[in-house]
């Protein structure tokens, strides 16, 4: 029962994923259709005609960009006589000062500025807005949030979208300061950006529902109070209004030449919380709207697009859910694997080929964005983001059940080049303890893929691998930001800059154990290594150091088979995964050696990935046999006797003599090594010149 159970949900998941999957590849084929816009010139004479416009900013707690979006909305282009601005300010700290003395310098120069204060954050910034609207009687309202940065010609450009009396809202697209901070901020970039070239002109054009995105948008104040006004029964009050006009008849307008740059968070936990309140709100709309939508008089394709727009936060949960069914799949249909039915098999490997649908999109809105194609192929990292970020969309969407919700905003820094410092700066919020859950699942899917692949499933593997992947690189940044804070704020920049230097070597070494690690988890590729177990395993419960298949003992020396014994000692004589693990951790150690050979970071990082990615070394690495051990020790040799520690570098050496066959043939380099040991005073150079000449030779026969 429970095995059809979970291959019904996998059925159904699969058949949903495949639908969003092909819908996302249908609106990449119609935005790759249209032209890339060029930016226009605005009008430049007035007509006299210009309607009066209110430019709201929402603000709550943003003393570093407060003074920028009121400096950047006060200087943009707009009669006087007909345009006026409301800063909403919420805020409890020290930015209620800072936005008073900006606003009474606008005000000297002019500008109709006011300085609004409800004294309580009811309603959030649903609560702010409606606010604000009630202190103005302009048919016009234009909104920004705090980070962003309005051009100067902005109303100029946006405000003959109105024209046509349908029209309810104007939205402008999104564009970024700080997208070259860092490859975390290039792939929000990236995404944002699919959405705004590829989902939003299709969307736009085809006349389909689409969404006023919160902010760098126009309203038509008769549309808002056509609609009911703002709400703040979900937590993403702007898809709210503008689904809900739409349902009364009213039309968006989409300007893809009009960008407004906007500030991308700079740390995962700050993302984490702004995908939160996103995913959120999107449910708590789609629990409120659907029924509506599905009984309106729209046609069909509108309605199923709009369906899916309200509905994409579900695809995170859906993968989770087809995840989770994969091991009860496996349990209860026993050793012999899954025997899924053809279609439901077919299906299954239709929707992980549609998952690369995103990627594709990724790329084609950097094509439209006038860049070369390949600059988005790093956009495949952004789907194990997505696939890591999908347990806090299972959490939202449990939180969604409920309506409302506390607004937390995203904190922003004024962040926009590389090598500035938020880390010490206020409403820094790190350590989420929701990391803690998403590292334990990405270790509980990665164990799965070894026994996918034993059991046959090349796709579950790949499937959970992915999961795995996203799931620790989520908690991994969280882990690294909250250690980057804490070295900062009580050590120090110079011991931050030590961190920030060491934590490249520590990810991509913990990436190799990793790998290592799950080569060692697949079954032992070498009969070698039951031998081998098979001697340590004897000599741990007789402690007699006898080879009992092949009476071997004369050709070989007893130092892996000695530690081995150890380790069976402690794990169990049968365990055998335990040998494997540890060649798997001595790989590891010999890959750190490489690093620390290597003259620089970018030479390192090549050199260490191209040797754990070989797989004659990954293979080897993952079996019980005595190489590990042997390279371990001579690599360790070697980066000793470069550093100039002789002695150690002899040691080490003399450890490889009693861990390999044949003995005779290391005795040469044992007893060079020993003689460098002794004369330590000499350079390294001189000292390896020995073990190198004395290396070249053949070894002597047995």
């Amino acid at each position: 029962m429970i095995g059809i159970i979970a291959a019904a949900l996998v059925a159904v998941t699969s058949a949903l994923l495949f639908v969003f999957g092909v819908n996302l590849l249908y609106l990449t084929v119609r935005a790759l259709r249209r032209p890339c816009l060029a930016f226009g010139p605005a009008p430049e004479e007035w007509d006299g005609a210009e309607p009066l416009v209110c430019v709201q900013v929402p603000i709550f707690d943003e003393r570093y960009v407060a003074e920028r979006v009121i400096d950047a909305v006060c200087s943009i282009e707009w009669p006087r006589d007909r345009f006026e601005v409301q800063v909403l300010d919420d805020s409890d700290d020290d930015t209620t000062e800072i936005v008073a003395r900006r606003v009474a310098r606008w005000r000297r120069d002019g500008i109709a500025i006011t300085h609004v204060r409800r004294g309580s954050r009811i309603g959030f910034k649903a609560g702010a807005l409606a606010f604000g609207l009630d202190r103005t009687t302009a048919p016009f309202i234009a909104i920004f949030d705090a980070d962003f940065v309005p051009p100067r010609d902005f109303l100029r450009r946006i405000m003959s979208s109105f024209d046509d009396p349908d029209v309810g809202f104007a939205q402008a697209r999104w564009g970024h300061l700080d997208e070259n901070y860092s490859l975390f901020t290039r792939l929000q970039a990236m995404a944002i950006d699919f959405h705004f070239l590829v989902e939003q002109p299709v969307r736009s054009t085809s006349g389909f529902f689409t969404n006023f995105t919160g902010t760098a948008g126009v309203w038509r104040r008769a549309a808002i109070e056509d609609a009911g006004g703002w709400s703040a029964r979900t937590l993403t009050e702007d898809l709210d209004l503008s689904y809900r006009a739409q349902l009364r008849g009213w039309k968006a307008a989409y300007l893809e030449d009009l960008v407004v740059p906007e500030e991308l968070p700079v740390s995962i936990d700050a993302y984490r919380r702004q995908q939160s309140r996103w995913a959120t709100g999107s449910f708590q709309t789609a629990f409120r709207l659907l029924v509506p939508l599905v009984r309106s008089d729209i046609r069909t394709a509108a309605k199923f697009q709009a369906v899916v727009h309200l509905l994409a936060y579900s695809v995170g949960p859906l993968m989770l859910l087809q995840l989770a069914c994969y091991p009860a799949l496996m349990l209860a249909l026993g050793p012999a694997g899954i025997r899924l039915p053809p279609i439901l098999a077919a299906s299954a490997t239709v929707a992980i080929m549609v998952g690369v649908a995103p990627w594709v999109g990724f790329i084609a809105a950097q094509t439209r964005r006038g860049r070369k194609w390949w600059s988005g192929l790093p956009a495949l990292l952004c789907q194990a983001v997505g696939a890591g970020m999908s347990l806090n969309t299972l959490f939202a969407l449990f939180r969604a059940l409920r309506s409302g919700g506390a607004f937390e905003r995203t904190p922003k820094h004024r962040i926009v080049g590389r090598g500035e410092e938020w880390r010490d700066q206020a409403y820094v919020r790190v350590g989420d303890p929701r990391a803690l859950i998403e590292g334990a699942a990405g270790l509980a899917s990665l164990a799965l893929v070894p026994v996918a692949a034993v059991r046959g499933q090349p796709l579950i593997g790949v499937y959970a691998s992915m999961f795995g992947l996203g799931f620790l690189v989520v908690a991994g940044l969280s882990a690294v930001d909250l250690l980057e804070v804490l070295t900062l704020r009580r050590l120090g920049k110079r011991a931050l800059s030590t961190v920030q230097t060491a934590l490249p070597a520590i990810a991509l070494l913990g990436a190799a154990t990793a790998l290592l690690l799950f080569a060692a988890s697949m079954p032992e590729p070498f009969e070698d290594g039951y031998g081998h177990w098979l001697i340590a395993a004897n000599f741990a419960t007789t402690g007699n150091l006898h080879d009992p298949l092949f009476g071997m003992e004369d050709t070989w020396l007893p130092g892996y088979h000695v530690l081995a014994a150890a380790v069976l000692q402690i794990f169990g004589v049968w365990q055998l995964g335990a040998l494997k693990a540890m060649s798997a951790l001595l790989a590891a150690a010999t890959a750190a050696c490489v690093y620390a050979l290597a003259p620089n970071a970018r030479q390192a990082r090549i050199a260490t990935a191209l040797l754990v990615l070989n797989p004659v070394f990954l293979f080897t690495s993952g079996s019980a046999v005595v190489e590990p051990l042997l390279t371990t020790l001579l690599m360790g040799a070697g980066l000793a006797a470069v550093k100039g520690r002789m002695k150690v570098a002899a040691f080490l050496a003399a450890a490889g003599v009693v861990t390999h066959s044949p003995p005779s043939s290391w005795s040469a380099r044992a007893a060079c090594c020993a003689r460098g040991g002794r004369w330590a005073g000499r350079s390294p150079q001189s000292a390896c010149s020995c073990c190198s000449s004395s290396a070249s030779r053949p070894p002597t026969t047995p």
